[in-house]
């Protein structure tokens, strides 16, 4: 045995280097798994005290004699746990590492991970109770199916809510199809409930079976049945005696029992895409046959066109244009095209679009676009941009909730009508049995030029911020803009007729400025609602030689100091002079100037009271900007707390078009020239 005062070699100490590359990484949803595994693996080397915390860090160093020295038990317990901290980081997937960055040992991972996805929350197991309730096999394996349902079992057994095994075989044996029918009766009709195990292998068996009979069938297409061709059997569907015969289970007749009926086809064994029920399609389908006995005579006079499934055309490869389909059980507008958006952002949420057979899809983005109408623009908001999905959706509920309009359907058509007037804003047509919203409607967002009709005279107007008939003819006419020709006729704008109003103008000032900077006209103006990016004000600054504008948004009054030096410092060394007389009203936030002023020799004039007459141009300044920039967001269908964005695209077109103070001339170029 050694002595107590040996020097022990810190290098003959033993340390395993676990090797974790065989484990799943964790991730959002196998924590269960994940878990047992590690803890398996660890137990192994008995090492899984180093994940609960039971082999606790020994001290640093060690006083002998009074002589500190370091503590080689510390140093193998260092070098072990960080050996199993590296281990755990490359067993678990990128996206849930951030989380992790302040943990300093394995078990301060562990207990984070333990604390993030293993406690209860009230919210997640509702939502993991939601997908129970609606998990259905659809077109996923049994093994797929059985897996996916025993994964949310473990949720809950680590959330605190363990589901009860003859519950766990209730939700197993709901969600299956008509084809596994004999299973479920079998299944049921026993006295104890028997085990997953067993259930999932009887399972098996049965779509074995079923895979092998579709094998052995003989290839047709859907629509081609001889039953058909014969117009006794078409009365036959008519009867009672036949509706008893294809509601019974015959799919599970074996093979090679005779058949008693030789007008019963083995062709096709799958579902009815009309009725659903198993054994016969759509074309055979008693429904169908039905209708057809309750058309017009010269209806039924007329040939008989080849019934196309939905199917094929469900599954099919989408169109560039995909239409947008009308959907009044869709929660939410949905779209897997990120270019249908006229505005998005990433989503950052950890929900989930849930679709028939119980999965879920991941959403990317969330946004929005505008379709314009005849009367009024309809705004889709919230939309979820899922790129799994194969058709594009509008949410019958969101629509009429987010644009107060109804929506009317007809069998041939539907009708979207404003709430109020009963106005109808937009009409559609259906497409092979689905509400097809019209493509016409639906702008379509491109990066190139087009070669479509030329632009009105109305587009021109809008495009370049609403300005007065004189103003547009004259860019019109000097830069040779293009414009179709039945755009001659005048129209009357309503987003102007809404924002611009008018009044009578004070008297002429005979002020005259001979240079840029000479005169600087200023005034604050305060908004009724804080913008999106939180500012109350904007500060005008007009030149009056030039009537170049400079806006800046405030947040508070006393900004204005602040945004006036950086103001000054800018434009007197671009333009090289200096800023000759400041002209604003009495506020305070200008008082606040004069020292400044003083100190650089500009000149400080102000209106009298109550007369913002007087400082005319920049009250004429406010009115231009604000109503430009509220007929540009009234046009483009944005709230009003978007000014601040509408307001600065207004000042930089103002400055640029051409005005009838300058002689036609624009602020920009009589500024730069």
């Amino acid at each position: 045995m050694a002595a107590t005062n040996e020097v022990i070699d810190i290098a003959q100490l033993t340390v395993n280097n676990v090797n974790m590359s065989n484990i799943t990484k964790l991730n959002s949803t196998n924590y269960l798994m994940w878990s047992l595994q590690v803890h398996a693996l660890l137990d192994g080397y008995d090492l899984a005290g180093y994940l609960d915390g039971s082999v606790v860090s020994p001290p640093q160093t060690l006083t002998n004699d009074g002589v500190t020295s370091v503590n080689p038990a510390y140093t193998q317990w260092k070098r072990q746990d960080r050996l199993i901290y590296s281990g755990l980081i490359g067993a678990i997937s990128l996206t849930i590492q951030p989380i992790l960055a302040t943990s300093r040992s394995s078990a301060e991972i562990w207990t984070t991970l333990a604390s993030t996805y293993a406690k209860p929350s009230r919210g997640h197991i509702k939502q993991v109770k939601h997908q129970l309730k609606h998990s259905s096999k659809g077109t996923k394996s049994i093994d797929e199916y059985i897996r996916g349902l025993i994964m949310k079992f473990d949720q809950l057994a680590i959330l605190g809510k363990p589901i009860d095994h003859e519950d766990q075989l209730e939700f197993i044996l709901e969600g299956l199809p008509e084809d596994y029918k004999a299973v479920v009766d079998q299944i049921e009709g026993r006295d104890t409930p028997p085990s997953i195990t067993e259930v999932h292998e009887k399972l098996l068996n049965r779509e074995a079976k079923l895979l092998s009979d579709v094998s052995l069938s003989v290839e047709t297409p859907i629509t081609a049945n001889v039953a058909n061709t014969r117009p006794r059997q078409a009365a036959d569907r008519q009867t009672p005696r036949y509706n008893q015969s294809w509601s019974s289970n015959s799919s599970y007749r074996p093979y090679n029992k005779p058949r008693q009926d030789t007008r019963v086809t083995r062709g096709y064994q799958g579902k009815c895409q009309l009725c659903g029920v198993q054994g016969h399609s759509a074309k055979t389908c008693p429904h169908l046959a039905s209708q057809a006995n309750m058309a017009p005579p010269s209806l039924m006079q007329q040939p008989q066109r080849n019934w196309q499934p939905r199917a094929n055309l469900a599954i099919g490869s989408p169109d560039p244009a995909t239409a947008w389909l009308m959907d009044s059980g869709a929660t939410h507008h949905m779209t897997s095209d990120l270019n249908n958006l006229a505005l998005h952002q990433p989503y950052t949420g950890d929900d989930n679009v849930l679709i028939g057979d119980g999965s879920g899809l991941s959403i990317t983005h969330i946004g929005s676009k505008i379709i314009p109408t005849t009367s009024r623009p309809l705004n889709l908001t919230n939309i979820l941009c899922v790129p799994h999905i194969h058709k594009n959706l509008v949410s019958v509920y969101r629509l009429c909730n987010s644009n107060k309009v109804s929506v009317e359907f007809f069998p041939a058509h539907f009708q979207v009508k404003d709430l109020c007037s009963g106005v109808p804003l937009l009409h559609g047509k259906t497409n092979g049995e689905l509400y097809e919203w019209p493509l016409s409607t639906i702008p379509i967002t491109s990066f190139f030029a087009s070669s479509q009709p030329k632009p009105t005279l109305t587009d021109w107007h809008c495009r370049l911020g609403h300005p007065s008939p004189p103003i547009l003819n004259k860019i019109m006419s000097q830069f040779s803009l293009v414009c179709s020709h039945s755009s001659s006729q005048k129209s009357l704008c309503m987003d102007c007729s809404i924002n611009k109003s008018h009044k009578l103008p004070f008297h002429q000032t005979t002020l005259k400025s001979t240079r840029p900077l000479e005169y600087i006209f200023s005034d604050v103006w305060s908004s009724p609602l804080v913008s999106v990016d939180n500012y109350k004000y904007y500060l005008v600054l007009v030149d009056h030689y030039t009537r170049y504008t400079w806006l800046y948004p405030l947040k508070r009054k006393s900004q204005v100091i602040d945004v006036f030096k950086p103001f000054k410092a800018l434009v007197e060394a671009k333009f090289k002079t200096k800023i000759g007389t400041l002209y604003t009203d009495n506020g305070g936030e200008f008082i606040a100037l004069r020292p400044l002023l003083s100190a650089s020799g500009i000149a400080h004039f102000t209106s009298p009271p109550h007369t913002p007459e007087h400082n005319g141009v920049s009250e004429r300044k406010h009115r231009h900007i604000v109503e430009t920039g509220l007929s540009l967001l009234t046009h483009a269908g944005l709230p009003k707390s978007y000014w601040t964005y509408a307001f600065a695209a207004a000042t930089y077109l103002i400055n640029r078009l051409p005005t009838p103070t300058l002689q036609m001339d624009s602020p920009y170029h009589r500024l730069f020239r």
